[in-house]
Parts: structure tokens; sequence; C-alpha cells
């Protein structure tokens, strides 16, 4: 199924003064005649579109002369959870809004704190139970790397979310110009997460979640409509989701291939659309796995019989 096109509208993650450490200034509103203008072109530029979603990305939900601009589209509104009542909720509901998505962050206090959100797990618990029984699809963000938090503490997070929402964004730590962190990074006073580091917490979340089925629909963040702002610091890649995937799949290869002899010939068959990630980038899964099983050759071929995600031994002969 084809994802929608969606006509982000940004609205700024904190209001006014009341920011969190990760956040720059809001940007200003967005007309409600720009909000349309927006959503038209979507449309014209995604073939075979019928109608455009309109996301407002924000702290605060939208206001009405915002909605009312996307013209009965279906919305999509990430929300900071404190900044969302019941009413506001409901009304968005019968505006027409499909996903609600918690920028919730972590569900430890002592991170919460740490980045200046004025809310707390108790109340993280309560607006999620509350929408789901409202009948909302729901969605939230987590985020490695936060000031107080741990590799543990994420983890738990992405324990916690299950069972609570049906789809999450892991976005790992951006240090972002204006922000208050980048005083703090500036300071010594913040070290983000590497690379590698993110990579494995999100490997290790992506399965928590999915496993208690929450579809993970994104990993890592983008300029619009995802990120808040260019990235002065923090494991910044424009494919961290595929990263990810690449380390999740030599691990699958690892366990498929334990016991394989030394000096095998072997071929691994995997789904078409998974070879580049079987193969590693520029064929570093295959020169790995040779070396670390000391095997005469590894080959890697597509089979349209598997689904992504599965692999499996065609031969092993010494």
């Amino acid at each position: 199924m084809k994802p929608p096109a969606i006509a982000a509208v940004p609205l700024g993650c904190c209001p006014g003064l009341d920011r969190c450490m990760l956040c720059p200034p809001a940007p200003d509103p967005m007309e409600p005649d720009t909000i349309t203008a927006l959503a038209e072109a979507t449309e014209r530029d995604r073939d075979k579109v019928d109608r455009a979603w309109v996301g407002f990305y924000g702290g605060a939900p939208p206001t009405r002369a915002q909605v009312e601009a996307a013209q009965g589209r279906p919305l999509f509104v990430r929300v900071r959870p404190d900044l969302l009542d019941r009413a506001t909720a409901r009304w968005l509901l019968d505006a027409g809004t499909v996903t609600f998505e918690l920028d919730l962050l972590s569900f430890h206090n002592k991170a919460l704190r740490a980045t200046r959100r004025p809310y707390r797990r108790s109340l993280l618990l309560e607006q999620l139970e509350g929408l789901c029984e409202m009948g909302a699809r729901v969605s939230a963000v987590l985020a490695p790397g936060l000031p107080g938090s741990t590799y543990q503490s994420f983890l738990s997070d992405a324990r916690t979310l299950v069972g609570r929402a049906h789809t999450a964004r892991l976005h790992p730590v951006q240090v972002i110009r204006g922000s208050q962190l980048r005083h703090r990074h500036m300071h010594g006073l913040y070290t983000p997460l590497t690379l590698p580091e993110a990579i494995t917490a999100c490997r290790e979340a992506l399965d928590l979640l999915e496993d208690g089925g929450v579809q993970v629909i994104r990993i890592g963040q983008q300029a619009t409509p995802d990120g808040l702002g260019q990235a002065i610091a923090g494991p910044r890649h424009p494919s961290l989701r595929e990263l990810v995937e690449a380390r999740r799949t030599l691990e699958q290869l690892r366990a498929l291939l334990d016991g394989a002899p030394a000096g095998a010939q072997v071929t691994v068959r995997c789904a078409p659309a998974d070879l580049a990630r079987a193969k590693g980038p520029r064929s570093q899964h295959v020169r790995t796995l040779r070396a670390e099983f000391r095997l005469s050759e590894l080959d890697v071929q597509p089979d349209p019989h598997l689904q992504r995600g599965h692999f499996a031994l065609s031969k092993a002969n010494s």
C-alpha cells in the first residue's frame, strides 16, 4: 500500500518561553491560506493521490483556523503530551484526525526533568490510555540519548510503549542550533550518542517494539517535518533506518551460518528487497562473514519466495 502524501505544517515543538532543552525557537505560524496551498501543491506533485494528508508537527495542537485550512483532508497531529486535553482531542478526531503522535521522548522522570519537559511518566500513561479509549490511532516519539537517560532506560521506554501505541518513531537526540542543549554541548555538559551507539540502541528497540506489535515507522530525524532545524552534533545520517536494518541483518546471518564448516561454499537466499542489506554496504557483510566463519565462498542470491527479513541457507559444501 502506497503511504499517504503528507503536506507538512511545522508548528514548533515547544511554544513560547516554555521550551524544553532540545528545541529551537518555534517558527512563525503558517497562515491558513498557505496551508491550503501547500496541500494542493502536494497533491499535484504526487502521482495518483486523490487527497493529501495534512500533518501538523508541533507542541501545541493546531488552531481551528489551521484545521479548517485543511479543507476536510485527513489529519496527522503531533503534539506535546501536556498540551493536549480531552476536549481538544475529541474535536480533532471529529475534524478528521487519523493519527495522534505524542512527542513524549521518554517515560523516565529523570530524563524528562533533565530535558526540561514539564510532564512526567504518569501523564504519558494517562494520555496514551485516554487516546486509545477514544478510538484514536496513536503513535509516539522515543528519543535515545536524552540528558539524564541511559541505554537501559531507553530500552525500558520501548518496553513501556508496547501495548500502548500502534506506531513509533525513534529519534536519536540531535544538538540543534538555537536550542539550550547546544549551550550545554558547547560547554562540555552534554555528549550526544555516537552513530554506532545510536544504531545499537535503535536496533534493540526495533526488535522490542516490533515483537510487541508496535510498527516503527521511522528511525532518525530529517530536516522537515520530523526534524527541528539545523543539527550541529549528534548521530545524524540520511539513512539511519538502513544502517539499523543492516546491523540486524548481519546478526541474523551470523545466527544462520552458525555451525557452517570452515572452507565451505555457502549460498544465502533472501527476499529480492533484502539483497542490498544482506550483502551490506559495498558487500561488507559478505567479507565480514567469510572471514568470521572461514568460508571459502559466500554468495547472496535473491529468492522471490522468501518474505522480507527471512533468510535461508541454500547449500554448504566443504
